[in-house]
């Protein structure tokens, strides 16, 4: 097991990506410090916030309802954001090592990552502060394992959620989806599901026994990753379902090169895994309207807005801000063939737009809390769709940094140039703008309509805003060509 940990620093620190992003690993390393170091001031303090927030509540008692939170979040975040530890078994084969130490290796490996390390310094300055101080020596002694052997339950989940989802993504959705629902009940105070968990917390504490809980979770979490592992690890296996499961979206094919052009970027999208996890954490924006759109915010414009382009939009602004990045590894082929860079360019506009008016209609609903909703998120539609699609394109064709198509989302930064970071800034200021001028006039209802207009006005001009973009992009295509290149 030493020797394979061995085997993957080597490889790591050898690569070319290591090399030429030394300062992106200090610069990540400092920011990863620097969040530690507030999560332990968080954990530090968390009786003086606890005691503010839950005035008639027992400190450690509010903890543990605070628990239920976490290991909800949890969950839905590591299934988002972390990357799993993987290894490349086809090297190994050949070789006298067996094949249950191959699967172990990842498995074991994922128990010292930075996730589980955040969850331990959430709660470790919080144990001795406050439990080590408060509760009695059997509660110290069954507390800390039952809390660090649940963390390490929602970690070996992970594991089951990432594999079984390649197979059943619906029934994944459906988890998550129950995961949500039960924190919006809780949020809402419709059914208190923190309030139990404090009080399993309290029967786990009374008994030495029912520490085995907790431990069972663990080891079956474990054995059900082991499991999914070792039936998805036979190479055969994977190539039968990779085939099996390919689209070809050959419905597209009539629209000409656009639609072929469309079918690629969908191929692109559903078959790798960064810009489907990508689109993936767009999705979850749209469930925000259950924590923007409370009573108290409807009648406030700005929130609405922000709230607006969040729920409408974040799936398209996901993919669109590596708009021309995903095509890197192909880029050349795209500049080879006989193919219209108008045409390519429309294609990912037409896709965008896909994207964000099917987001427009699922999120429709949200207009029975209140028809300004579906006013505001009508304006922002034509906004995204005429503004914000220029804005993105354009300042994609800044990037040359080549992207990896099969790297998870978590830490990794690969063609997120400056650009990509403060082409957010307008995004979200010029919709405020148009609010905060009409505000002042008196006429604060009337910014959405002007909104809504300006992204109309863009929407009829498109052939223009195109134009402008496709000159942008022959002007700088060599460039990223070059910088697409490099690996």
């Amino acid at each position: 097991m030493f020797k394979l940990l061995l085997h993957q620093w080597k490889e790591a620190q050898r690569s070319t990506f290591w090399q030429k992003s030394i300062a992106l690993n200090i610069l990540l390393g400092i920011v990863g410090l620097y969040l530690m170091l507030n999560v332990l001031a968080l954990s530090y303090f968390a009786d003086e916030i606890l005691q503010k927030a839950y005035k008639d509540s027992n400190v450690v008692d509010s903890f543990n309802r605070i628990l239920f939170y976490f290991f909800s979040f949890d969950l839905i975040l590591r299934f988002l954001l972390q990357k799993l530890p993987i290894l490349s078994i086809q090297a190994y084969l050949s070789l006298p090592i067996k094949k249950s130490t191959l699967l172990h290796y990842p498995l074991l490996k994922s128990v010292f990552s930075f996730n589980n390390l955040l969850g331990i310094l959430l709660i470790l300055p919080f144990f001795v502060k406050v439990i080590c101080e408060t509760q009695s020596l059997q509660y110290c002694i069954l507390w800390l394992p039952s809390v660090i052997a649940l963390i390490l339950t929602n970690n070996f989940l992970n594991f089951f959620l990432k594999k079984f989802f390649t197979k059943k993504p619906a029934i994944v959705f459906l988890i998550l989806g129950f995961i949500g629902a039960l924190l919006y009940c809780d949020f809402s105070d419709l059914i208190s599901f923190s309030t139990p968990f404090s009080k399993l917390f309290l029967l786990l504490t009374s008994n030495p026994v029912f520490l085995l809980i907790p431990a069972v979770l663990a080891v079956s979490s474990y054995s059900l990753a082991y499991t999914l592992l070792k039936r998805n690890s036979y190479l055969e296996d994977i190539h039968k379902s990779t085939t099996r499961n390919s689209s070809n979206f050959s419905f597209l094919n009539r629209y000409g090169e656009i639609g072929d052009l469309i079918g690629i970027e969908l191929k692109m999208t559903l078959r790798n895994k960064r810009p489907r996890s990508l689109l993936l954490i767009g999705t979850l924006f749209l469930a925000y309207g259950f924590l923007f759109y409370k009573e108290e915010s409807l009648n406030d414009y700005y929130i609405l807005i922000i709230a607006g382009v969040l729920i409408t939009g974040a799936a398209a602004l996901n993919h669109a801000q590596l708009m021309f990045s995903w095509s890197s590894c192909y880029f050349d082929s795209l500049l080879a063939n006989k193919i219209s860079m108008r045409n390519y360019i429309k294609s990912k506009f037409l896709f965008f737009t896909i994207i964000c008016v099917l987001c427009y209609f699922i999120t429709l609903p949200y207009a029975l809390i209140s028809f300004k909703i579906a006013l505001i998120n009508t304006a922002i539609l034509f906004y995204n769709i005429g503004i914000t699609f220029f804005l993105l394109a354009y300042a994609s064709t800044f990037s040359t940094s080549r992207v990896d198509l099969g790297k998870g989302t978590f830490m990794n930064y690969e063609g997120m140039g400056v650009s990509q970071f403060l082409i957010f800034i307008p995004l979200f200021a010029l919709p405020v703008f148009f609010q905060f001028i009409f505000s002042c006039m008196g006429y604060p209802q009337y910014g959405i309509f002007a909104l809504g207009i300006v992204g109309l006005v863009a929407i009829a001009c498109n052939k223009f805003i195109i134009q402008l973009i496709l000159k942008q992009l022959v002007k700088r295509k060599y460039k990223m060509a070059v910088g697409f290149r490099q690996k």
